[in-house]
């Protein structure tokens, strides 16, 4: 990684913590805790701010550093994407910060283009229809339709990149050609659901449904975690965060095909979170060990302590999830605020990791 690169992934990652926190943040005062006046602002963008200005540039971000020895261009993708996060939080309302995350999303997926050319495979395929969902979304949003008509091609961007990155490390296992078919069946039946919400939310909402259930099966069943889960140390606890996820992609899945199309309200809490809380954030914990390094080049060492996260995650879900079914608003008030409380949480151990880490290098460099 060159040396602009890594000022570059620096100041990038500076604008992903913000606009999680300003995502976090707005997210409590869609639930009703007293905020600050900016959190307040922020109530209408809490899910572009998480999916697209977050997500969306943190997964620029990893593959432009990947790509960036061979096309020093890339780096500007997650840069223009990080602009339009900053603009999001400095001018909620501006078509200039939709217009730009468009843009990002628009580079990423001619990133994913390129690794199509240069590696042909069926999980990089995966990878860029996702790319193609948030583009997708973020031009539908751009010329003014109400989130809840994208959200569900916005979260397919977040669920098809992992899902596709999945199959790409379960070929250690050597799949058979009957196993390839049935993940190609579940994807094509979880992406028909989500590009037919674009035009009949109630009959796309069960159809995505009846997808994730079946990759969520499919990642059970075949995903090497059913492997490293039997190790130790660091491989048991990103297993463990694998098979949790998948849990909450099947149950997410469930709920959609149970509740159809959901505008705003419990329903719509409850599935979104199923699927961004339970499902994206066990994969952002399980695999923040090995990413942090890739982008920062700074060692994060294993703890048993990252358990403590990622089990309070699961419960704090849970008591929100009952939160939502029961339609009970302090119930899901508090299971919102310690969701919030565990990824802080989450955020000080990495910090707190990464520090003993580097300190511990540090000092055996000098001796």
């Amino acid at each position: 990684m060159t040396r602009t690169t890594r000022i570059s992934s620096a100041v990038v990652l500076i604008t992903v913590l913000i606009a999680l926190l300003g995502g976090l943040g707005s997210g409590l005062a869609r639930l009703g805790w007293q905020m600050d006046a900016l959190s307040h602002n922020w109530i209408l963008v809490h899910g572009p701010l998480m999916i697209s200005g977050f997500l969306g540039t943190l997964i620029c971000m990893e593959r432009a550093v990947a790509l960036s020895s061979r096309y020093s261009w890339a780096i500007a993708i997650p840069i223009t994407n990080a602009i339009g996060a900053f603009t999001l939080l400095t001018m909620p309302q501006s078509a200039g910060a939709k217009l730009l995350i468009t843009s990002g999303s628009i580079g990423l997926l001619i990133l994913f283009g390129i690794m199509l050319h240069l590696h042909h495979s069926k999980d990089v395929i995966v990878m860029l229809l996702g790319a193609f969902c948030w583009v997708i979304g973020n031009v539908l949003w751009l010329v003014g339709n109400p989130i809840f008509q994208l959200v569900h091609l916005w979260i397919a961007f977040l669920i098809l990149t992992i899902v596709g990155e999945r199959l790409e490390l379960s070929r250690v296992r050597r799949l058979t050609s009957r196993s390839e078919h049935l993940f190609i069946f579940s994807v094509a039946v979880y992406l028909s659901g989500v590009l037919l919400t674009i035009f009949q939310l109630d009959m796309g909402m069960r159809l995505l449904g009846f997808g994730s259930i079946l990759m969520a099966a499919w990642l059970l069943r075949y995903d090497i975690a059913r492997r490293t889960i039997l190790q130790t140390g660091l491989p048991r606890y990103i297993a463990a965060c694998l098979l949790s996820g998948y849990l909450w992609l099947a149950f997410g899945g469930l709920m959609a095909v149970w509740k159809g199309a959901v505008y705003a309200g419990f329903d719509y809490s409850l599935i979104l979170h199923a699927f961004l809380l339970g499902f994206v954030f066990s994969m952002i914990f399980g695999h923040m060990p090995i990413i942090l390094p890739a982008l920062t080049s700074l060692k994060v060492a294993y703890t048993p302590l990252f358990y403590g996260h990622l089990i309070l995650l699961h419960l704090t879900l849970f008591i929100r999830t009952t939160g939502n079914l029961l339609q009970s608003v302090p119930i899901r008030q508090w299971g919102g605020l310690l969701n919030v409380l565990t990824i802080l949480l989450f955020m000080l151990v990495t910090v707190v990791a990464v520090l003993r880490s580097n300190f511990r290098q540090l000092n055996t460099g000098l001796q």
